[in-house]
C-alpha cells in the first residue's frame, strides 16, 4: 500500500476537517464527524495532501463516491494499469469506475514519444525498405508523427514524469 495523506475537508464551515490515510480509517472518522449543534456532517471535498500519486488522484476526479475505488482498486494497480487509468480519465474523459472497467480492452499505451513511435512503426513494418535507398533519407519521421497526431490516430501524454504514446484509443 502507498503511503499517502488525504484531508476530508467539509462543505460545512462550521466544522474543521480530518485527515486520512485508508478508507476505514475514513469511514471511522467520518462516522463521528459533527457540526457545533450535534449534526452529522456527511459532506466532503476529498484533498490530496501528500503520496505519490497526485496526478492519478487528479485525473480521477475522486470524491466520496469514488474514494473506496481509489484505496481498494486504483492506488493498488500496477504503472501500466495507473499510466492506462490516467490516460483514459485525462484525456478522454472518463469517470474512474468506467475506465477501470474498460482497461487493456482497446488501444495501447506505449512509453515515448509520437516521434519515437513514428519511427518504430516505420521501422517495424518496413515501408521504407521498399523504397530506393537514395529516396529513403528524404522520409520526414517528425511530419509523419505529427499526421498520426493530427488525425487522431495516436496521442502524445505525459505522466508521472514520463512521456507516452496512445494508439487506439
Amino acid at each position: 500500500m502507498i503511503n499517502e495523506q488525504l484531508y476530508a475537508n467539509p462543505y460545512n464551515s462550521s466544522v474543521a476537517g480530518f485527515y486520512f490515510s485508508s478508507y476505514d480509517e475514513y469511514k471511522t472518522k467520518s462516522s463521528k464527524h459533527v457540526d457545533p449543534c450535534g449534526l452529522p456532517v456527511e459532506e466532503y471535498e476529498i484533498d490530496y495532501i501528500e503520496g505519490e500519486l497526485p496526478e492519478l488522484f487528479n485525473a480521477c476526479n475522486i470524491d466520496q463516491s469514488t474514494l473506496q475505488a481509489w484505496f481498494n482498486e486504483i492506488e493498488i494497480m500496477d504503472k501500466p494499469d495507473q499510466t492506462e487509468l490516467y490516460f483514459r480519465c485525462d484525456n478522454l474523459g472518463q469517470d474512474p469506475q468506467e475506465a477501470i472497467y474498460d482497461l487493456n480492452s482497446d488501444g495501447s499505451i506505449s512509453a515515448g514519444s509520437s516521434l519515437y513511435y513514428a519511427y518504430s512503426y516505420i521501422e517495424d513494418s518496413g515501408i521504407l525498405n521498399t523504397l530506393p535507398e537514395n529516396i529513403q533519407r528524404y522520409f520526414d519521421f517528425e511530419a509523419f508523427a505529427r499526421d498520426l497526431e493530427y488525425s487522431g490516430d495516436i496521442t502524445e501524454f505525459s505522466y508521472d514524469g514520463e512521456t507516452y504514446t496512445a494508439t487506439g484509443f
